[in-house]
């Protein structure tokens, strides 16, 4: 049978929420904040699970721990862990493994796959605060222009030899310097106070600009204002040095806009919480 399409149709956009076809694990879309939630049931098994592993597998085919699943408590069997870190304009799958009491991991899950939206210009690159999710911001990068590998040689002149033998590591990851400009005060103190954290960084922009997923430090900031005094805007100079991803290992569960902070401005006691009538998982993910 033919399938006419029609040209004016718009193509479904990817989904927000998908479950894992043996029904363990949903994954579901956080765009917002270019995250996403991940919620296990592993309630099914006799006895509950005391934790679970979550993980990732993405384009390069490589499974990673996601950072506050590694590992997650599972109070009646279930866990919720939240990925921030997930490629962004290309599908990953993520996946669960029940640990019980005595340590022992269980068999994975099937995979839940979603797409996190990439950033749309102007600000189309992400700073993600891996210590507090919720300093996390899109920035306006005006100026990105090369990156600097470090060598680590040592040379060693040899007498009556015209050639130096030469001892040869591992290049470092890359340093560069950032332009990021911002428009308000708003977005000034809250640009400073996120490279000023103390926490890595994650730097992820449009697969377009040919700029892979970066953990970095930040350095030296320089902030330029503008002639007029009353004029909000800034340039900031930001120097940066590449890391590796941080160890995921015992990384707590924090949701960006989720923290007791944020629960207390809209319910100031735990009487105001609990007449809500919603569950662990509901706070935690907004079902």
């Amino acid at each position: 049978m033919s399938i006419i399409i029609d040209p004016d149709d718009t193509p479904p956009g990817p989904p927000v929420e998908v479950t894992s076809p043996d029904g363990i694990l949903t994954a579901r879309r956080n765009d917002p904040w270019a995250g996403v939630f991940l919620i296990a049931d592993f309630s099914d098994l006799s006895p509950d699970p005391a934790q679970v592993l979550f993980t990732r597998v993405s384009m390069d085919g490589v499974e990673v721990p996601v950072r506050s699943g590694n590992v997650a408590p599972a109070p009646g069997g279930i866990a919720v862990a939240y990925d921030a870190e997930a490629p962004l304009g290309q599908s990953s799958a993520w996946y669960a493994y029940p640990i019980d009491w005595d340590g022992t991991v269980g068999d994975r899950s099937e995979g839940a796959a979603v797409t996190p939206p990439e950033p749309t210009p102007v600000r189309d690159v992400w700073l993600k605060a891996l210590g507090d999710p919720s300093l996390s911001m899109r920035v306006k990068v005006m100026d990105w222009p090369e990156l600097q590998y470090g060598e680590r040689q040592q040379r060693f002149d040899v007498l009556g030899a015209s050639s130096p033998v030469m001892r040869i590591d591992a290049w470092s990851l890359a340093s560069s310097t950032v332009t990021i400009e911002t428009d308000t005060l708003d977005e000034r103190l809250a640009l400073l106070r996120l490279l000023t954290s103390g926490t890595p960084l994650l730097a992820q922009t449009r697969i377009v600009n040919g700029r892979p997923d970066t953990y970095w430090v930040p350095g030296q900031i320089t902030e330029s204002m503008p002639d007029i005094s009353t004029d909000p805007h800034r340039t900031w100079n930001v120097a940066v040095t590449a890391v590796d991803r941080p160890s995921t290992v015992g990384a707590p569960l924090q949701v960006p806009g989720r923290s007791y902070d944020d629960s207390r401005a809209m319910w100031p006691t735990y009487t105001d919480r609990i007449a809500t009538g919603q569950t662990y998982a509901d706070v935690t993910t907004g079902g």
